[in-house]
This record gives C-alpha cells, sequence and structure tokens, in this order.
C-alpha cells in the first residue's frame, strides 16, 4: 500500500514537474514573438538626421557661449561671484548633456521602441534631472540661491514656467511605450499601430529635446549679454 502510495506521488510530482516546464518553454516563445512583434524599425529621413546634428550644433553653440566669457576681465556691475557660478552651471548642464550616449541615441539609423525608451530615460536623467532640476532651477529659483544679478526676477516667471514644463515633456510618451509592450498577442493592424505610435513617439521626443536644449542656449545668450558685452567695448 506505501509503495503503490510512493508511486503516485512520484507520477503527480512528474506531472507537476512537466507542467512547470511546459508552462515555461511556452511562455519563452510568447516572449520570443512579443518581442519580435514590438521590435518595429522606422527609419530616420534626412531631415531628422539634420535636426539631431543641429542639437549637438546649438550644444557646442552654449559651450562656445560660457567659454569665450572671461570672468576674470569683466568690469561691469554685475555680482561677479554670481556670474562664475552661472557659468559653471551652464558647464554643468552641458557637460550632462552633449555626452557619447546622447550622440549614440540621435544617431542611430533607425527607431525601435526601445531607441524611444532610451530617449525618454536619457531625457529625464541627464536633461531634465541633471540639467534642469540640479543646475538652473536651483541656480535661479531655490530660495536660498545667493544669484545677485540686476534682472534676474525679471526672466525668473520665464525660467520657472518653462522648466516646469520641460521637465513633464515625456511623461505622456513614457505611458504610450508602457501601452505599447503590454500586449501578448498581435495583429497586422497592432503592428501598424506599433509602428506609427514608436514614429510619432520619437517625433514627440525630438520636440522635447530641441525645446529643453533652445532653452539652455537662450539662457546662454542672456548670460553672454550681460558679461560679454564689455570685451568688444575693450577690443574697439
Amino acid at each position: 500500500m506505501k509503495k503503490m502510495m510512493l508511486e503516485y506521488l512520484n507520477i503527480i510530482a512528474y506531472t507537476i514537474t512537466g507542467l512547470v516546464f511546459g508552462l515555461t518553454f511556452f511562455l519563452l516563445i510568447l516572449n520570443f514573438y512579443h518581442y519580435r512583434d514590438i521590435n518595429i524599425t522606422y527609419k530616420k529621413c534626412n531631415n531628422d538626421k539634420q535636426i539631431e546634428q543641429e542639437l549637438i550644433t546649438k550644444l557646442n553653440k552654449i559651450d562656445d557661449n560660457i567659454k569665450n566669457v572671461e570672468i576674470n576681465k569683466y568690469k561691469g556691475t554685475e555680482d561677479i561671484s554670481s556670474l562664475s557660478n552661472i557659468n559653471n552651471r551652464l558647464s554643468m548642464c552641458t557637460k550632462s548633456i552633449n555626452t557619447l550616449e546622447f550622440q549614440n541615441i540621435l544617431l542611430n539609423e533607425k527607431v525601435t521602441i526601445k531607441n524611444v525608451y532610451d530617449m525618454i530615460q536619457f531625457y529625464q536623467d541627464n536633461i531634465a534631472n541633471e540639467c534642469l532640476i540640479k543646475q538652473l532651477y536651483e541656480l535661479f529659483l531655490a530660495e536660498d540661491n545667493k544669484i545677485n544679478i540686476s534682472n534676474l526676477q525679471t526672466i525668473a516667471p520665464f525660467i520657472r514656467k518653462n522648466i516646469d514644463q520641460l521637465i513633464k515633456a515625456p511623461d505622456y510618451m513614457q505611458k504610450v511605450i508602457k501601452n505599447n509592450s503590454s500586449y501578448m498577442f498581435s495583429s497586422q493592424e497592432s503592428k501598424n499601430e506599433l509602428y506609427n505610435q514608436t514614429k510619432d513617439s520619437y517625433y514627440a521626443l525630438l520636440d522635447n529635446y530641441s525645446q529643453a536644449i533652445d532653452f539652455i542656449y537662450d539662457i546662454s545668450l542672456w548670460y553672454k549679454n550681460i558679461v560679454g558685452g564689455y570685451k568688444n567695448e575693450e577690443d574697439a
């Protein structure tokens, strides 16, 4: 009787083991096809590449705007310590954005859902957090900042409004990406929809990148106009 019970238990154990392995294999196959289905590719056009190259060029122009200013020769009325602080913060912004990762993300020939996800993550980590929040927001808008520039109060509302908008910009795209990866069985219609969403998400994010870098560039011009004008007078 005991031997028969052990045999029954062994049969049940083997059956459960077989079902577990079968389910695991099924899920692996399902995930493989799911990955293949969502790995839709959008090929960039020449205009896309031109816009991406312009972003890199504009980041270099921001660097030029802050590096060509010699604080130690400044003879104006603004606080030199504040000007130096702005210079350092803008420099940190460009360093956090203009990285090899940034160029790799932008210069891919094709866009997949994974590339779009990488664009979102880079935007949130390097542009929103490292630059807009840690550098510019803390510099211009934090209550304990030590910036003493004559027209700062005039431009502060403009800076606050833009930063608030820019840090929230990719939130919708993140929801779209999560929805795109949530289905398990696909049809041709869902694949077409995924292709369109991948393409649209890429363009929306590229616009977010452009707006953020344009904003940083505008601040660098504002900074250059404050401290850079004296050089022309001196050289004249």
